[in-house]
């Protein structure tokens, strides 16, 4: 918001309080609702509330409230008042000192605003404006703090960070770290629920930071730990997000973050998904002799835990992984009791991809008979996998059955071309063409 050079504090200014949101026990109507207004305001009359609904009312009420402002001497109020009831297109705008910032999709000028929301908004900006004057710096800062809380109820994110913003430079002038954690970790909110998760990280890890250091003894656990969980998922929608474009060295290196902050947090769950994603991502980069650690560190956590799915995930990717490295008989191992897993969980489509790659790895390893077996499994499965499986999955698994009973019949004809190549050419020399009528 654009800073105006402060007048002189008008005499008898009353500045009501800023540590919470007045409430109006009743609406402001009837006969004398126009004169206590003027009492209240200097002499400038407010749209009262039955009028409050039609656009007409509403543009007077924001220029009554804005006169006000005006006439009281409150200048910077005036500016952030204005901003915050008449902006068209906050989505459009980022945050900063051009007046409230962008507004999340929260408050716009067609937003319609009740009497004692009005009300709010000018009390504590009024507030804020008249203590910094006065050097009372806590009160400015409830003031602050209390517009920010109210953005973030309308839903306008970037509003709030503006506020919060301030409460952020007023800790850091008065040095007070609990207050300056506590609005690190509503801005960092802010930013990742707006997407914006390179400044959410910026302003989480602060949080942490001071955290390691204002909860220190053992008894604050938790409290840390809340920071770290924080941090953390946003470190796991980075990770998701570079994974999906396939930047998986960059995806790697935050799921390493988000493995620590889950093991610094205590968070099991999270630091076993962790370590499982890492081992995915090193296959993905082939990488595989990387990838085996984390992911027997996932078995062995899911066999502990009686994770039936996360062991058939793991031993799946660890199969990957030997596959790669060429420990066939390993990767033979893992995927036979992948498929086991899948048959007692009754896991359809994950009995048929296994038996696919049991297909591929017994071609490879041209143990034919048992690659033709794991073929026609996997296509006998595939319908059943997915209602209306893809006909091109569906292609290649009977081109795959073709295949492996061709190469399981190899044998016996070369032994039969070798044995009786004489017999076979007469055979052939003698067959009818079938008729075309």
């Amino acid at each position: 918001m654009p800073t105006q050079r402060p007048g002189r504090e008008p005499k008898g200014a009353a500045v009501p309080a800023a540590s919470k949101k007045p409430v109006r026990t009743r609406p402001m109507r009837g006969p004398g609702a126009e004169d206590a207004a003027a009492s209240v305001t200097g002499g400038v009359a407010l749209a009262t509330a039955p009028l409050v609904q039609a656009p007409l009312a509403q543009a007077k009420m924001k220029e009554d409230f804005c006169t006000q402002l005006l006439l009281g001497g409150y200048v910077q109020a005036f500016v952030d008042f204005f901003y915050l009831t008449h902006r068209s297109e906050p989505s459009s705008s980022s945050s900063g000192d051009d007046g409230g910032g962008g507004g999340g999709g929260g408050l716009t000028s067609t937003t319609v605003f009740a009497v004692a929301e009005m009300e709010f908004l000018r009390d504590q900006l009024v507030a804020a404006e008249h203590c910094k004057r006065k050097g009372e710096v806590p009160d400015v800062l409830a003031a602050y703090e209390s517009l920010a809380t109210y953005c973030d109820e309308k839903g306008d994110l970037k509003t709030m960070i503006f506020f919060f913003d301030k409460c952020l430079e007023i800790a850091r002038l008065v040095k007070d770290p609990v207050c300056e954690m506590r609005v690190l970790r509503r801005i960092g909110a802010g930013y990742h629920a707006l997407g914006d998760l390179e400044s959410a990280l910026e302003h989480l890890e602060s949080h942490v930071g001071i955290a390691q250091i204002v909860y220190a003894h053992e008894d604050d656990d938790e409290l840390r730990g809340d920071a770290y969980r924080q941090l953390g998922r946003v470190y796991s929608d980075l990770a998701v997000q570079r994974e999906h474009v396939r930047r998986f060295q960059d995806a790697i290196d935050a799921y390493k973050k988000l493995l620590d902050c889950s093991s610094k947090a205590g968070d099991d769950a999270t630091t076993a998904h962790a370590q499982f994603k890492i081992g995915v991502c090193y296959n993905a980069c082939a990488q595989p002799s990387s990838a085996l650690p984390f992911l027997e560190s996932y078995l062995t956590i899911c066999r502990k835990t009686g994770n039936v799915e996360g062991e058939g995930s793991a031993c799946a990717e660890l199969a990957t992984a030997h596959e790669k490295l060429a420990n066939k008989q390993l990767s033979i191992d893992f995927l036979t009791h992948y498929v086991a897993i899948a048959t007692r969980a009754d896991n359809v489509a994950s009995q048929a991809d296994a038996c696919r790659r049991l297909g591929h790895i017994y071609t490879a390893s041209r143990d034919f008979p048992r690659a033709r077996a794991m073929h026609e499994k996997n296509y006998a499965l595939l319908p059943a996998a997915a209602a209306g499986a893809p006909a091109q999955a569906l292609n290649c698994a009977r081109v795959n059955v073709g295949a492996a009973r061709a190469n399981d019949k190899l044998a016996a004809f070369l032994a039969l071309v070798n044995d009786d190549l004489r017999g076979l050419l007469e055979w052939k020399n003698s067959r009818a063409l079938p008729s075309t009528e």
